[in-house]
């Protein structure tokens, strides 16, 4: 009996379970997902607190229906519409397009707020239940799906509202400049935001010297050259035309050269932050007695980090206003043409190389659909089917679904015995944990493992709350007989 048809269908199957993986890894990419927990972790740890300030932010995110990093983007909005319409209208009908599309905007992003507040009680619930199938698709996926309808309304009124803001000419009086400045304002940072995700919470990557050095390198390289051209721009330049010295300017003027003041300053705030991370990188793994402190301090830096991003956000959004149609520079652009050209070269250059980057990936994903394709038509299951679970298990971490190796139970984790580094038997001969990749001190506390290797008691904590698979030789903790 032929088995091609059954082939062909296991292959069906691990395809369609890969591209789904894949597409909620896109979804989703505004998410913080944590580690998903088995129904024994739940039954065993429902009153526990989470093991970092990482875990806590996630079970916040899930409480918020997906929507923690986009929350404080969505508060300004309102707040900057709000302003708009409230001061704008006094000059400007209420029925012109620019206050209509405002009002749009302004209502889908109260209705997602309310929806998210609303749901939150109930969300917040069940943060540590388990992440099932049917956990991720009834009770907890109604807020999510709700914020997202909501946010789609709100995505259509963007796009209209781009288009109508900055191409359509510049009106012979003013009345309504002030509400076209914030509504251009919300729409352009939309669009940043979508082009750049926010930063998502996580404890330091551990990174080679070499990497560390090169990423740093590159910031400097990449900034000081912004910062050179911009300084280099400015020199000489006291036009009052390119100055802010009252909130009307930005309204109905350009202030250019006030608005590259700030540039540099972001500028060096962000070299200045990854300098101090790329020094916390290299201490975190190092000085392992004071890894709580670093912990703490990784929090403050994501703090720092998230809203750098957003203040940046909304400064080229300002920026887009200030130099693309209709405004174009104003009279600055006339009486000091050299630093419209470097604001607006550069503006063009920050804001829009990730959409560089999104059509490489997707030209890329779309060879590597094809090549899956013919792979799948080509070679038998019993090459393809494992190919593709291994696929689908490197989109495993992203999209937070189960999987074969779910965490290990907290009672499984307290019930591994502990050890002194020296004094136990070491038929590996062990030096340094494998996780942090210290070595370890002499009678050091460590946890050994069902198979022998052992790790530090923090770090194969928090391992094991991820995958309950040893990290060195990959075997199954199991959940009795330890």
């Amino acid at each position: 009996m032929s088995t091609e048809p059954n082939n062909t269908d296991r292959t069906n199957g691990a395809a369609s379970r890969l591209l789904n993986r894949a597409a909620n890894t896109f979804i989703h990419s505004d998410s913080i997902h944590e580690a998903s927990r088995t129904a024994v972790a739940v039954e065993d740890d429902n009153n526990s607190q989470p093991l970092t300030w990482v875990d806590s932010l996630a079970q916040l995110d899930r409480a918020l229906s997906g929507g923690l990093l986009r929350l404080c983007n969505s508060v300004i909005d309102i707040v900057l519409l709000s302003y708009g319409l409230y001061y704008g209208t006094k000059t400007c009908s209420i029925s012109h397009a620019y206050a209509f599309l405002s009002i749009f905007i302004l209502v889908f992003d109260a209705m997602a707020i309310a929806t998210i507040l609303l749901l939150f009680p109930r969300n917040w619930r069940l943060r540590h239940t388990t992440l099932s199938e049917e956990t991720t698709s009834n009770p907890y996926r109604t807020g999510t799906r709700l914020r997202n309808f909501f946010y789609f309304l709100r995505f259509i009124s963007v796009c209209t509202s781009t288009a109508y803001v900055f191409t359509s000419k510049k009106p012979p009086n003013n009345d309504c400049e002030l509400i076209r400045f914030y509504l251009g304002v919300v729409c352009f940072n939309t669009w940043v935001i979508f082009l750049n995700w926010p930063p998502k919470p996580s404890l330091p990557a551990r990174r080679s010297l070499i990497g560390e050095i090169t990423l740093f390198l590159f910031s400097i390289i990449y900034n000081g050259i912004y910062f050179g051209c911009v300084a280099f721009a400015m020199s000489g330049n006291n036009e009052q035309e390119c100055e802010y010295n009252r909130i009307e300017d930005l309204y109905f003027r350009a202030p250019l050269k006030s608005f590259a003041y700030v540039g540099l300053i972001l500028i060096v705030c962000r070299v200045c932050n990854n300098l101090l991370y790329s020094a916390f990188n290299r201490l975190f793994y190092r000085l392992t007695t004071l890894r709580t402190f670093f912990i703490r301090l990784a929090a403050l830096h994501y703090l720092i980090t998230y809203l750098l991003g957003v203040t940046s956000g909304y400064y080229y959004s300002v920026g887009a206003v200030l130099l693309f149609q209709p405004r174009s520079g104003g009279s600055c652009s006339i009486v000091a043409p050299k630093l419209y050209t470097v604001l607006f070269v550069w503006e063009l250059i920050i804001v829009f190389s990730p959409l560089v980057i999104w059509c490489v990936l997707i030209i890329l994903c779309c060879l590597g659909a094809v090549l899956g394709v013919c792979l799948a038509s080509c070679l038998p299951a019993s090459i393809t089917v494992p190919l593709l679970r291994a696929m689908g298990g490197r989109l495993h971490g992203n999209t937070g679904t189960p999987h074969e190796n779910p965490p290990a139970s907290p009672a499984t984790i307290d019930a591994l015995p502990m050890i002194f580094f020296g004094q136990a038997s070491d038929e590996f001969n062990q030096k340094e944990c494998a996780i942090c990749q210290s070595d370890y001190e002499p009678n050091e506390k460590a946890k050994r493992l069902p198979c022998g290797h052992i790790f530090h008691e923090p770090c194969v904590a928090h391992w094991l709350s991820i995958t309950r698979i040893c990290p060195v030789c990959r075997h199954r903790i199991p959940s009795t007989g330890i």
